[in-house]
């Protein structure tokens, strides 16, 4: 068999402190919050536990959670909130941010520039005012706008990202919400809708006219209806990350297509276009 040594804090008398017991309990926060991550958002860098949310009025465009700031504000206008943030060595860090942030839109256009609104952060070893190295570290947190393709990067967390529109930013896209958010609340109601268009619809698909699920229309409304409950249920109990909601309208399109597929067209709608939904562009990718 193959052995693996890991290091645990385990004071006793007469035992010891050095260095590399430190920093064993050093880890341990990280290593928390990476298994809590993990369990969660397999390879998340980060994730948005509560608000730090970017203000405006909801809109009917975009994928879930999108909003149409105000064009005539200079600001964006960021809710108060708590998220975790990954460094450049990888490490995770819980942050907490108290009151509203106010960033300066990057150019003249204010809320039609394309790109991506994150956090970013940097560790720096601390030192005391004579310059003696100390045993504790410095988290930098910045708020700020960067292009699309640098928001992959492991240190920056996006919070909201353009939809390509020209007016609506997405605010839902590396978060987790609580059932009651007006995001997952507006997911809820939409639902309902659809299946109402399941009960309404008349036989016609291709897969009604191969007959897969036998001759009952009613029967392919029934998995249709029973898909959509599904999804309600799984969004409507507990909290879930992004990828949990994507994954649930994900599943739910499969079911759709192979029982009512002009629901499932109707639940596209819901992403919009795929070059501005941001992680909802995976219900829209083809199989």
């Amino acid at each position: 068999m193959r052995e693996l040594t890991i290091d645990r804090f385990a004071p006793r008398d007469g035992a010891a402190i050095d260095t590399r017991s430190l920093q064993v309990l050093a880890d341990i926060p990280n290593e928390l919050l990476q298994a809590s991550l993990s369990a969660r958002w397999p390879g998340s860098r980060g994730l948005i536990l509560e608000g730090l949310e970017l203000k405006g009025t909801p809109s009917p465009n975009g994928p879930p959670g999108s909003v149409r700031p105000d064009a005539s504000s200079p600001e964006a206008h960021i809710t108060p909130g708590r998220a975790i943030l990954c460094d450049r060595a990888g490490r995770l860090h819980p942050i907490r941010v108290v009151h509203d942030l106010h960033i300066p839109w990057p150019d003249a256009t204010g809320p039609r520039v394309r790109g991506v609104l994150a956090l970013h952060a940097a560790s720096t070893e601390g030192a005391t005012e004579a310059g003696i190295a100390v045993a504790r570290e410095e988290l930098t947190v910045q708020v700020g706008f960067v292009k699309p393709k640098m928001a992959t990067q492991h240190n920056i967390l996006p919070i909201a990202a353009a939809t390509g529109n020209g007016q609506d930013w997405s605010n839902d896209v590396n978060r987790i919400l609580q059932p009651e958010h007006p995001t997952v609340v507006s997911l809820l109601k939409r639902f309902e809708r659809l299946e109402q268009s399941v009960w309404k619809a008349e036989p016609e698909g291709a897969v009604w006219d191969r007959q897969i699920l036998g001759r009952s229309w009613v029967r392919y409304q029934t998995v249709a209806a029973s898909a959509l409950q599904s999804g309600r249920m799984a969004l409507a109990v507990r909290s879930t990350t992004t990828l949990e909601r994507v994954r649930v309208l994900t599943q739910l399109r499969f079911q759709l297509e192979r029982s009512v597929e002009r629901t499932a067209t109707e639940l596209l709608q819901l992403v919009g276009p795929a070059d501005g939904a941001g992680p909802y562009a995976a219900v829209a990718s083809t199989r």
